[in-house]
């Protein structure tokens, strides 16, 4: 029996909303991931890209995915991993960061050496991201990882980015393109768990290690995060694997007529928490000042909450506009009320700095913005 985990879209380095905490978490649901890998004495571990969130990861982020792959292969186990669009530089020549653990024991399957043998019996293929513009190459890669595989019992394939069936705006794949003959595919990119029988095999994305967006919490609950364990016997079993993430995403819808007993509530489930959470409420169906609901729920969660987002669905205004004047809306105003209440105040700066700088078509000085921004955040606070 061979035991093969598959995850992917660790995205480690990513300090969501601006949050050093958020950073860490993602580093938290990873480290947990791989003590899991090892306890169930997997014999080998598949990325299918997203390692990082960008492709100059913060040191942290590099140095976490190091210890993880040294744990794996201390183990005895060997690791096999593909680049995701994140990974990648948009620059000719330029490597990936996985570069730097590559060794026997780590292998990277790219343009160029794309086909592996894992047993006697078991084959493993696989690309990088490309984008569909690539579809060309693509059907030329795809076509001669499927010759390889042909004297093999089982066949996994390894992709990263969306297919048609399930990603409806621009995807990676169209159907056609991916050829039948594997028993798994093993893909990456969406952070939704999907698995399903595709192409007389099986399909899964184990989704992403950690809440990278809020769209992900409804799966989330339903499916839980974590990777996939591949048991390969006589035939090819794959299951889920949950790894409880360790903050609570919380969002409620509140009626303003039940405002502060709901609170009440709310205060009393979090406050004891053992991590603070997010929370997002959406406060509806009621004639309220948005600044006064938001000062009552600030005062009453957020010295128990980590973030908390506020969204107003308000029936009707307190105080009618007057019909002879207009607020004024500009991109600046746009950007900062948007970045600032999702993203944080740094994040909104810096977007208003780059759409300044843009306007003007000062590149060289956007550039400039950009750079002292990372090397604010990212590799500043790291090397500390």
């Amino acid at each position: 029996m061979t035991k093969i985990a598959h995850f992917a879209d660790t995205h480690l380095g990513y300090r969501q909303y601006g949050i050093r905490e958020r950073e860490e978490d993602f580093y938290d649901s990873f480290n947990k991931i791989i003590d899991d890998m090892i306890e169930k004495n997997v014999d080998y571990v598949i990325h299918s890209g997203d390692l990082f969130e960008i492709a100059k990861p913060p040191i942290k982020a590099l140095f976490t995915a190091q210890k993880g792959f040294e744990k794996l292969m201390d183990n005895g186990v060997k690791i096999y991993v593909i680049a995701g669009n994140h990974d990648i530089l948009k620059q000719k020549g330029s490597l990936i960061p996985q570069e730097l653990y590559k060794n026997d024991n780590f292998n990277i399957l790219s343009t160029k050496n794309h086909s592996f043998k894992l047993t006697d019996d078991i084959f493993l293929g696989g690309i990088p991201y490309l984008s569909n513009q690539y579809e060309d190459y693509m059907k030329i890669f795809l076509n001669e990882i499927l010759k390889d595989s042909k004297k093999y019992k089982f066949k996994i394939l390894m992709l990263h980015g969306s297919i048609s069936k399930y990603f409806n705006f621009n995807p990676e794949f169209n159907l056609e393109v991916i050829p039948e003959g594997f028993d798994y595919y093993a893909l990456g990119h969406l952070h939704n768990r999907i698995k399903e029988k595709f192409k007389g095999g099986i399909l899964s994305y184990p989704g992403s290690t950690e809440i990278r967006s809020s769209e992900e919490i409804k799966d989330y609950q339903k499916q839980g995060k974590g990777y996939n364990l591949i048991t390969i016997n006589d035939d090819i079993n794959v299951e889920y694997i949950n790894i409880p993430l360790k903050r609570e995403f919380i969002r409620e819808n509140i009626d303003y007529v039940n405002l502060d007993d709901r609170l009440d509530k709310l205060e009393s489930k979090i406050k004891d928490l053992p991590e603070k959470p997010l929370v997002q409420l959406t406060i509806k169906n009621g004639n309220f000042e948005k600044s006064e609901v938001s000062q009552k729920i600030y005062q009453k969660l957020n010295q128990y909450t980590l973030r908390t987002k506020i969204i107003t669905d308000i029936t009707e205004l307190t105080t009618p506009p007057e019909t002879d004047s207009e607020e004024t809306v500009t991109p600046v105003s746009l950007i900062q009320e948007y970045l600032n209440e999702d993203f944080g105040e740094e994040i909104s700066k810096l977007g208003i700095n780059l759409y300044t700088e843009l306007s003007q078509g000062n590149l060289p000085m956007s550039k400039k913005i950009a750079e002292n921004f990372y090397e604010k955040f990212f590799e500043e606070d790291d090397a500390s």
